[in-house]
């Protein structure tokens, strides 16, 4: 007689295989590959920069940016964090991950208007890349100099001992980001 599982028990131990999901970890130094640098004056600006510790319940997310630096820490549990946002505005944010997604949502407090922000942070499979999808919104259309609507920021694991980067991300920068029709093709200051 062949032994069987019945389907109740079945039913039973499929779930415990679904919650044993890990939660994906975002620790690393990371170098923006796309969009590329500015130029100015005829030189191209250092990439900017990121930098993240992630324990069980924070991250901890460094920006260092046209020689400027800013620390956001989000509480992974969905509550609400008190942050600066890129030019020092202030920012309130909640934080979750849902399956391989961080999802960040920001409120940010800007004159004459509210800004509504997202951010999905995404690894690539091999964990080499970071894909941060952002969507900005505001309550009033007098938004002047802060980007709206759709971008795409990606990152390289920034390695140690390696000294041409750039090759890399010019090999790798057209295979991840998307084409979608919409999306912006210039780099918004980070929220």
């Amino acid at each position: 007689m062949r032994p069987s599982i019945s389907a109740a028990a079945l039913l039973f131990l499929l779930p415990l295989g679904a919650s044993a999901q890990e939660m994906p970890n975002f620790s690393g130094s990371w170098v923006l590959a796309w969009p590329e640098p500015e130029v100015r004056h005829g030189r191209k600006l250092t990439p900017a920069e990121l930098q993240v510790v992630q324990k069980a319940r924070t991250l901890r997310a460094t920006y260092l940016e046209h020689g400027k630096t800013r620390t956001c820490t989000y509480n992974l549990d969905g509550t609400a964090s008190k942050n600066r946002a890129a030019g020092g505005a202030p920012s309130s944010d909640t934080a979750s991950v849902k399956f391989a997604t961080l999802l960040i949502e920001s409120t940010v407090q800007i004159p004459k208007a509210t800004l509504q922000m997202e951010q999905k942070w995404q690894l690539s499979a091999d964990s080499r890349h970071l894909i941060v999808q952002i969507t900005a919104n505001a309550s009033s259309s007098a938004v002047g100099g802060f980007p709206l609507g759709i971008w795409e920021n990606v990152y390289n694991r920034k390695t140690v001992g390696v000294k041409n980067q750039k090759a890399g991300v010019t090999s790798q920068k057209a295979g991840l980001r998307s084409q979608k029709s919409g999306a912006r093709r210039t780099s918004p200051p980070s929220p």
